[in-house]
This record gives structure tokens, sequence and C-alpha cells, in this order.
């Protein structure tokens, strides 16, 4: 059994998830418990391992880059593998590392300047590790649609996108100074920031309301040990005999009412479409897939599944703005 959680805690755990930045002020009158007694659980919540940390999800398409991943089978060699994941771990370049049991067991999504770049990386990659990868699957990404975690919290939500067509904003170091402090701690107060960098309160506000209305930050969010509160982390991976633009349609609609389907990921790979899943069983997970098949059996022809074991945005953390 998980951490048991009230539903005031659920609700503190969404609205963190849905923006790390509320203050507390709002968090307080949404649960309708006072400032003091917000802090208190939220404080306790870090304490007791559930909450880990608060980040900011940054679009690095918006800084130019596309996004294109690798799919890994790894043979038995625990050394190796141990030796190879920390290596991935120090790469600027990767945005997002996966471990998992299932149609594979490591996923990596880099962020790049051009497919030429992708395939150089891609080839050292492998040269270096070439007697402990088996197999490999590539792929480019089209788009991540995010939903709030309604599994937490009962209410409507719409899928938002990340990681579209690749922008050229250009960052100053004062803009990059704010959004290196916001990736390390997405709470954080404007008076800290300045303090640290010399500035004022003013014109950090003012950076970051350019920031987010670019796009550049994509959200405030609240890293969780979902494991803690007993779920665990399906992908799941979507081949289809034909996908129509009607049917895409229908298969967002759909996806979007599933609360505990939370990321949505289109991409050009072998598979058409990726579902990243929270549910508190395999029971329940299977009744998932089996629901969507069938609401999808003209379309859909054939699903596999993996069973996340780690799972990092932005693992090489601090040194990704140096």
């Amino acid at each position: 059994m998980g951490y048991q959680l009230d539903k005031i805690d659920r609700r503190i755990l969404f609205e963190l998830d849905k923006n790390a930045r509320i203050p507390d002020s709002k968090l307080a009158k949404l649960v309708n418990r006072s400032k003091e007694s917000v802090r208190y659980r939220i404080k306790k919540l870090i304490k007791d391992g559930i909450i880990l940390s608060f980040t900011t999800w940054i679009d690095p398409a918006k800084l130019g880059f596309i996004s294109s991943k690798i799919y890994l089978n790894l043979a038995n060699k625990p050394e190796q593998k141990k030796a190879f994941v920390e290596d991935l771990k120090k790469d600027k370049n990767l945005f997002w590392l996966g471990m998992a049991e299932g149609a594979w067991n490591t996923g990596l999504t880099y962020f790049i300047e051009s497919n030429a770049d992708f395939f150089d990386l891609k080839n050292a990659l492998f040269t270096k590790y070439r007697e402990l990868i088996l197999d490999s699957h590539t792929g480019s990404l089209v788009g991540v649609y995010i939903c709030d975690r309604t599994f937490l919290h009962d209410t409507e939500t719409k899928w938002k996108r990340m990681i579209g067509s690749p922008e050229n904003h250009e960052l100053d170091e004062i803009e990059k100074s704010i959004l290196k402090e916001l990736f390390q701690d997405a709470r954080i107060s404007l008076v800290e920031i300045a303090r640290r960098h010399d500035t004022t309160i003013d014109i950090v506000r003012n950076r970051i309301k350019k920031l987010e209305e670019k796009k550049i930050i994509f959200a405030y969010k609240a890293i969780m040990d979902y494991n803690k509160l007993g779920y665990e982390f399906f992908k799941t991976f979507l081949y289809f005999r034909n996908l129509t633009k009607e049917d895409e349609q229908k298969l967002m609609e759909y996806t979007r009412k599933q609360p505990q389907i939370i990321h949505l990921v289109k991409q050009i790979s072998p598979w058409d479409i990726e579902l990243e899943i929270m549910c508190k069983t395999y029971l329940e997970y299977n009744e998932i897939i089996s629901k969507l098949t069938e609401e999808f059996s003209d379309i859909i022809n054939k699903v596999e599944t993996a069973i996340m074991g780690e799972d990092y945005v932005f693992p090489a953390q601090r040194t990704i703005f140096d």
C-alpha cells in the first residue's frame, strides 16, 4: 500500500504539479485552509519524500533545437550498463532518460541543432557501447502533449503541447541566469533571484513574464515520487494501420478524458503514438489498454508496453546552462 494522502494533500499536489509557483495564499483558498496549514503540509510532503523537488520545464524547440529519440535494448551486463547510464546523465544534450522493462529497457531523447548532429551523436554512442547495445529504434519527435494530473484531483483538463516546430528565440545572460535558477528551484523567490544576480525584482519579474509569453518556460512542476504513492509508470507504444486526422482527433479526445493517461507523444518512428500512463496496478493498466484497443480496433495494429523504473528530465541537471 502506498503513502496515504487525504483529499487536501491530493489537491495540493495537483496544484503544485500544475503550477509549482502558485502563491501559498491562492493555494490556501483553493483547499479552504490557512496559509500556515498549507505550508506545513508542503513541508511534510517534502520531508516524507513525496515531493522531491520543484523544477521548470523549458521547451528546447523555442530555442531552435529539434528533438530525436533512441530506444535501446541492452545486454545483461550490469557493470557496463551502470557506466553507460552514468555517462548519459552527464550529457547536456540529453533531454530525457528512461530505464524500463518490456519492449525496450533504455529510452533517450536528445535536443540537437540538426539531423547531422544527431547522426554523429548516435554513431559515437553506438561505437563506444557496441558490446552493450543489442537492438535500437530511432525516431523524431513531432510533439509532446501534457495533461494535468487528474488522477490526483478529479477535474477537467486539456492537452498542452510542448516541443513543436523549432523557433529561434535568443536569450541574454540575465535570462539564462533566471532560467537556471528556476530550473533548479521553481519556487525560488524573485527577491532571491535578484539578489543572486545583482539586479532588480522588476527586471526579474519582467524577464520571467517574457519567457512565459514566448513559451520558453512551458511549466513549473513538482517532481514527485509516485512509487511512494503506489503508482507505476507505464509507456504504451501504439502502431496504427492508418491514422487519419479525424482518427487522431478522436484519439486525442478519448485519451484526454482518461485520468491515468498523462502524456501523449507523437513521433516519426516504427510506432506512431506513445502514451504515458500512471496506474496503481498492472490490472488497472491492462483494463485501460483493453478499452482503448476496443475503441480503436479498426485502426490500432499493435500495442507494446514498457514498465518504467527510472525517469529523468534533463538528467545533466546543474550543468545544462553552463
